[in-house]
């Protein structure tokens, strides 16, 4: 049976960062939680409950949470693509046993099945304005992470995408580029449309001309487009792409153009995965919280559980900039 020590061992930090990890105490970077996760799960650790959990005579709350078949696949299939999502899911589940809450994880499209929870979460940006209306119907509190729909005031905690574009764009500017495009997912996700609009009005306040292509957020697509890009409008002196997953496809297909990084073009990424820093070339982009996102999701949650401060909240987490070699 493995052991804390087994886990710090293939992990490589100490004893006390897996117990810090294990007890969401004291600060631990992003990229060490993965690892020591990635240690958890390879060697099928499983800890003891916490003393605190198990003296709490707290209410249990059961908790779905629901995210689709489309995240649910790429958690699956695509180390790169899990990182994001795969942190919020596992800060979730984390965070609501501290609080009392038991979780499940289902699909999004089974939303409809019966269920005996007294809330829910939903990930990610595939929920519709018509299953909320199915959701309210049921009269129990929800949250939305990483998702917002405009107009409709339900609870949701999300990074703010909007504010850093805004700065990553300012960045670029102040390094003397004027030629910036930005590459972007599909405008229908809340998140890339905030960062779309950062971007256009970042350009615009500064007198600049903004030119944006839309992806299909897969490698293929993504590719395709910086074709169209070089062969419409020629090189430009930066890109700005909506995550980093797109970001690495942009520069490897510059790449293949004979154009280097970022002596010829720099490129940004947004969310600052736990790859961003070992990529060829290391990637500069915007640090997204996620740990923190699905923490604060379900401190929300429990105080809707517990009728505490009812109103709807939308929860915003500035990012953090985070300046590497992709950009000059």
């Amino acid at each position: 049976m493995a052991t804390m020590e087994d886990v710090a061992k293939l992990a490589g930090v100490s004893i006390a960062t897996v117990s810090r990890v294990l007890n969401g105490s004291g600060y631990v970077s992003e990229r060490t939680r993965y690892k020591v996760w990635e240690a958890i799960e390879k060697l099928g650790y499983k800890p003891e409950p916490s003393a605190k959990i198990l003296a709490s005579k707290r209410k249990i709350f059961r908790v779905t949470v629901f995210t689709s078949t489309r995240i649910l696949n790429l958690l699956k299939s695509h180390r790169i693509l899990s990182e994001f999502y795969g942190v919020i899911l596992r800060s979730i589940e984390e965070n609501c046993e501290k609080l009392g809450m038991e979780t499940s994880l289902k699909k999004l499209e089974d939303f409809s099945e019966s269920d005996n929870s007294d809330g829910y979460m939903f990930v990610g940006g595939d929920v519709t304005v018509e299953l909320l209306k199915e959701v309210k119907n049921r009269k129990k509190p929800f949250v939305l992470v990483d998702h917002y729909i405009p107009g409709e005031r339900f609870d949701c905690v999300l990074s703010d995408g909007y504010d850093g574009a805004v700065y990553a764009v300012n960045y670029l500017i102040s390094r003397g580029m004027k030629r910036i495009v930005h590459i972007h997912g599909p405008l229908h996700f809340y998140g890339f449309k905030m960062r779309y609009d950062g971007y256009k009005d970042a350009m615009e306040k500064s007198g600049l001309m903004p030119k944006f292509y839309e992806c299909d957020d897969t490698e293929e697509g993504t590719k395709k487009v910086v074709d169209i890009m070089l062969n419409s409008c020629g090189v430009p002196d930066a890109i700005f792409a909506s995550n980093d997953t797109i970001a690495f496809w942009i520069i490897g297909r510059l790449k293949e153009h004979g154009l280097r990084i970022p002596d010829d073009v720099s490129v940004v990424g947004f969310d600052d995965i736990v790859d961003a820093e070992n990529f060829d070339p290391p990637l500069t982009t915007l640090r997204v919280f996620k740990y923190e996102m699905g923490s604060l999701a379900c401190k929300r949650l429990h105080e809707l559980l517990t009728k505490t401060n009812v109103h709807p909240t939308r929860i915003l987490l500035f990012t953090q900039f985070i300046k590497r070699k992709s950009t000059k």
